[in-house]
């Protein structure tokens, strides 16, 4: 069977980088995906890059990219509209400073049509994880899977087997349009809820293959530690991780008692930081 993807790029001042993507979805071998493409409120020149790299292509592949400009409303609030806009059977996203290899379609398909001969992808699945490498030195960016197709969820995989850094994969699009983002305007919502909450309900299976390139970008905003003290932010905080607690605290307690009071911790410090950015509003 030929599975069809959807890319999603998100995209916030990303003119430098975001020729990776483009390289990357164009040189696919496997040619069943569609592209959406999301401006989320850029302050550099990122429209007129990526409108200029539009108009450069010149094969039926422009067809399937459809790119959209809205306010910044943050990653989230892109996220949620690509999925809903999205056509394929496979939801695959790669931020506007990624890079993958020329062959990830073609792999995920094939181990897709396996797991599908399996009956692995049957309503109880998520999608499939893989890893992340260093361009320069083609060594694994995140801990390895202990097992080549180990079936898990993030769940587990975060407090049962500890496996950390950064990892990659596919999602089903039907679920994706079912769980959504909480949308809190301006502010990235901590993606681990998603992951999470997929988990409760869904296995994931992982593989060890490196198919996405991993780059450190010091300005992003994940990687940028110096952000001020800001109430929405620190609100966003303490909602995601006392959601954690409430809602699968009982997983995170049969996998790591340690971790379990660390996240009842956390909740504590992020009451903290908003009492303070209170104040100081």
């Amino acid at each position: 069977m030929d599975y069809t993807f959807t890319i999603f790029t998100p995209c916030y001042n990303g003119e430098k980088t975001i020729k990776r993507v483009f390289d990357s979805v164009l040189a696919q071998t496997y040619d069943k995906w569609e592209w959406i493409i999301i401006n989320d409120g850029s302050t550099d020149n990122s429209e007129m890059v990526i409108n200029r790299m539009l108009n450069n292509i010149i094969s039926d592949k422009k067809c399937r990219i459809t790119f959209i400009s809205q306010a910044n409303k943050g990653k989230h609030v892109a996220w949620n509209k690509a999925v809903e806009m999205a056509k394929g059977d496979f939801f695959l996203s790669a931020d506007c400073d990624d890079s993958f290899k020329s062959n990830t379609l073609e792999y995920f398909n094939k181990k897709a049509n396996e797991l599908c001969q399996k009956d692995f992808l049957h309503s109880h699945f998520s999608g499939i994880n893989v890893c992340c490498y260093r361009p320069k030195t083609n060594e694994r960016v995140g801990d390895a899977y202990p097992i080549d197709g180990l079936v898990s969820d993030n769940i587990e995989l975060a407090y049962r087997y500890k496996i950390n850094g950064e990892h990659w994969g596919i999602v089903r699009t039907d679920i994706l349009k079912q769980i959504k983002f909480p949308e809190l305007t301006g502010h990235f919502y901590n993606e681990s809820y998603l992951w999470f909450t997929i988990a409760k309900q869904y296995k994931v299976i992982c593989f060890n293959e490196m198919l996405r390139s991993y780059f450190f970008e010091q300005q992003s905003l994940v990687n940028n530690k110096n952000y001020k003290l800001d109430y929405d932010r620190a609100v966003m905080e303490l909602s995601f991780n006392w959601w954690r607690v409430k809602e699968i605290g009982n997983l995170i307690w049969r996998y790591s008692k340690v971790d379990y009071f660390k996240a009842f911790i956390m909740v504590g410090k992020c009451i903290t930081k908003v009492v303070l950015a209170k104040v100081k509003r």
